[in-house]
């Protein structure tokens, strides 16, 4: 029961959002889709970030997030915005300008001891993952 309550709170927040996001499109050509996420990795080419890829779903969805997006400068596509303690869980938010993706938000807990960060093996190579990426895809 607790989890159909969940997953009908859930829809219509998700509806919710999906309606003023539509709302906002129409006026300024800016609309966002806010991910939770289940676990983010940083690596030496940026960030690996889990989320899963659906409410119904167990499946788990992957992207990749290269650090010359978060580097300062006037071309930087990702901002990182620390939580505090005791809020709200990690999500990132990805940003469209005219249906085409314009940055990314990483809302994530500045202590790197929280159950949300994790670490990746000194022996996996996955910077071939970083290169070329122009966008972000979400899986739903």
């Amino acid at each position: 029961m607790k989890k159909l309550f969940f997953v009908l709170l859930l829809c219509s927040a998700v509806s919710c959002l999906l309606v003023s996001a539509q709302d906002a499109e129409t006026k300024s050509g800016y609309y966002y889709v806010n991910v939770p996420i289940v676990m983010i990795y940083p690596y030496a080419k940026g960030y690996v970030v889990t989320y899963n890829t659906g409410v119904l779903s167990d499946g788990l969805a992957t992207i990749y997030l290269p650090q010359a997006w978060f580097a300062p400068g006037k071309d930087n596509r990702g901002t990182i915005v620390n939580l505090k303690q005791g809020t709200v869980k990690p999500s990132f938010s990805v940003i469209y300008k005219d249906g085409a993706f314009d940055h990314v938000k990483l809302y994530v807990k500045k202590d790197r001891k929280d159950s949300s960060w994790g670490y990746m093996p000194l022996s996996v190579n996955i910077d071939d993952r970083f290169e070329n990426v122009t966008d972000i895809k979400i899986e739903y």
